[in-house]
């Protein structure tokens, strides 16, 4: 059987179980409880120690938390099959309510009722109707009776009230001042204040419960309302789910495990009212999510559970394979010349994928680079990597047109940087947020291309430090920490690259750790250091090159095998002191103003460089790039095309016949 693990994940307390047994305790990953970034920051942790305990072995998951709904997972699931996959996570993971386990482990196998008594409250129920039945679990503000949460708050008031001389006299304000060093209402005032009081709320309800075993009359009766909500839950679930015979009911949380004589006058008490067959104690519930996934898979591969508890649990794929029959992607055409024409896709930003083949069919390009980036829109990767459908509809798009490369150029920046506001177009969140962003579009740009059959991956992936190009005095900060940062960060993609054959392509490019020629050797060197089985080589685009100074002849000579492709665009570059006018000036660097044109507007030897790509031997593919403001798209593109094909030879050149 595959390894299994699983993950308990209440209102205050997380806990991990690995394949090896081993057991682990963190905060909670429910915002309610703690705030949206404290619990992704919590859950990418978990989620991640997991990963480096399987070493990259595909495994099956059961992750029960209080975040899903028992109909409606909303969007959680993308969520969980986003940052387990980041995280390195492989194989598949059961995603459901914290409940649902402790219906579905023995003894109850999917029929009786289950009841959920900690920072919150909730109960469930299977029994002789399609679907299962819930009552309360609608969070602190419509449910969470006889909770943990109930109690702290109910305590704390009375203890408020008891103070005031509005109530009784009771004991728990005294527990309460001596646990939290507050009176009672210094703790109220100081808890309204916080953003996410409910954990810390719930943890008062121990002030109750020590009170009600020394007898305290408010908290007995408190204790008293506390136990007719969990007895009221528990037969409203049994009557909805229509359980008739043998009942059986599985008990456990929080507050009935840190006081065992609560749980034995609720077991005494729902034999008497509901007369319960048998009240079994989830004294560990990461084991009990562990027996449930032990029991779901003794039949087979991964699925939900059977019967009524399969409706409110999802199966998470979280490494979709390929396509079972990829198809063979066309050749690239020939014309005798041993560089191919082809076309960066991403000047079609904006308009559809559609529209985009169109014009790449319509100047004959052989070959096209397919850009994944969020910000063009041409086709959603998000999507791509769980709807088995749009996949198949992506492929049946592109039927007759060759991929030779699969791209993004603006999500996967966010990997090493810049992370402050120069990327928040891209998306405004944390640098930890961007990064994760980053990170999964550049895993799931390597899957597309596998999955599409494209040799080819072309990322860029930013750059920590752009000021290392620089020498300080007496600094040994230099440009190579950028390299190692980029290796580092980069190595779960050249990872997967070789799992898939995918070749993966860098630009140099001077928002990118690989700049220059030089940079850009030494990345490949130490890249191959990283990863020996990744295939990486250079993507070189002569006019970025000459826009920071570069000879663009000399800059296509020398690479021999690491040369994978390149870009073909013109340089106009403004040599006067005078602001340039017009549209598409900027700067790359302290230098004059540049701006890219069609290929035979600027002023680039054009005929030159494709002399040395012909006598470097390249056999690979010349994507023509629409960069130019001052000419529509189609018509850049069609310059450049035919000024491609004029100067790359038709047919196998005679050579001097005299």
């Amino acid at each position: 059987m595959t390894a299994l693990w699983a993950v308990d994940a209440g209102g205050t307390t997380t806990t991990a179980r690995t394949p090896t047994g081993t057991v682990t305790t963190y905060g909670p990953i429910n915002p309610a409880s703690t705030g949206h970034d404290t619990a992704d920051r919590t859950l990418r942790t978990l989620l991640h120690d997991l990963a480096r305990t399987l070493g990259g072995t595909p495994a099956t998951g059961w992750l029960a938390t209080a975040t899903v709904d028992l109909t409606d997972p909303g969007t959680e699931p993308d969520r969980l099959r986003r940052l387990a996959r980041d995280a390195g996570l492989r194989g598949h993971l059961i995603l459901s309510n914290d409940a649902l386990p402790r219906l579905v482990a023995p003894p109850l196998h999917g029929r009786g009722v289950a009841l959920v008594c900690g920072t919150g409250s909730g109960f469930i129920a299977a029994g002789d109707h399609p679907h299962l039945a819930r009552t309360g679990g609608c969070e602190y503000l419509g449910s969470d009776e006889g909770s943990a949460y109930a109690l702290g708050l109910a305590g704390l008031r009375a203890a408020v009230r008891a103070d005031d001389g509005r109530g009784p006299a009771t004991t728990i304000g005294a527990r309460l001042t001596a646990t939290h060093h507050h009176t009672p209402a210094e703790l109220a005032r100081h808890l309204a204040a916080t953003a996410f009081p409910k954990a810390a709320v719930a943890a008062l309800a121990p002030a109750v419960t020590d009170a009600w075993l020394d007898g305290d009359d408010t908290a007995t009766a408190l204790i008293t309302t506390a136990l007719d909500e969990l007895i009221l839950g528990v037969r409203a679930a049994r009557d909805r789910a229509g359980l008739t015979g043998p009942l059986t009911i599985a008990a456990g949380g929080g507050v009935l495990r840190e006081c065992p004589p609560l749980f034995t006058e609720l077991d005494r008490r729902l034999r008497t009212e509901l007369h319960a067959d048998d009240v079994i104690p989830i004294t560990e519930p990461v084991t009990t999510v562990h027996a449930a996934l032990h029991h779901t898979l003794r039949d087979g591969p991964p699925r939900p559970p059977d019967g009524p508890a399969g409706t409110a649990a999802w199966l998470i794929d979280l490494d979709p394979p390929p396509h079972p029959t990829p198809r063979t992607p066309p050749r690239p055409h020939t014309t005798g010349h041993q560089i191919d024409i082809g076309l960066c896709l991403a000047a079609w930003g904006g308009s559809d994928l559609t529209t985009a083949l169109h014009h790449a069919a319509r100047i004959d390009a052989g070959t096209v680079d397919l850009p994944t980036d969020t910000t063009t829109g041409l086709l959603d990767l998000t999507r791509w990597s769980h709807d088995p459908a749009y996949r198949a509809e992506l492929r049946t798009a592109l039927t007759g047109t060759h991929v030779g490369c699969v791209s993004n150029s603006r999500d996967t920046q966010l990997l090493l940087g810049p992370h402050g506001p120069h990327t928040d177009p891209v998306l405004h969140d944390t640098p930890q947020a961007k990064h994760d962003h980053a990170l999964r579009h550049a895993l799931d740009t390597i899957r597309l291309a596998a999955d599409l059959g494209a040799p080819h991956a072309r990322l860029m992936l930013g750059v920590p430090d752009l000021t290392r190009w620089l020498s300080w005095w007496h600094s040994t900060v230099t440009w190579d920490d950028n390299i190692t940062t980029w290796c580092e960060r980069a190595h779960p993609i050249l990872t997967l690259a070789a799992e898939h054959g995918v070749t993966l392509l860098i630009e140099p490019h001077p928002k990118q750790v690989a700049y220059d020629p030089a940079s850009t050797r030494r990345l490949l060197d130490a890249a191959t250091r990283t990863e020996p089985r990744a295939t990486v080589r250079v993507c070189l685009d002569p006019a970025n090159l000459a826009a920071t100074g570069h000879d663009p002849v000399d800059a296509v000579q020398g690479w021999g095998t690491d040369l994978g492709a390149a870009h073909a665009k013109d340089l106009q570059r403004h040599t006067a002191t005078r602001t340039p006018r017009g549209a598409g000036w900027s700067r790359y660097g302290p230098g004059p103003a540049i701006r890219f044109r069609a290929l035979g507007h600027g002023e680039l030897p054009w005929p030159a460089i494709i002399a040395a790509l012909l006598d470097e031997d390249f056999h690979g593919v010349l994507y023509v790039e629409h960069e130019d403001a001052l000419l529509p798209r189609e018509q850049s593109v069609d310059v450049s095309a035919r000024l491609l094909r004029d100067l790359l030879p038709q047919h196998t050149p005679q050579g001097r016949t005299w």
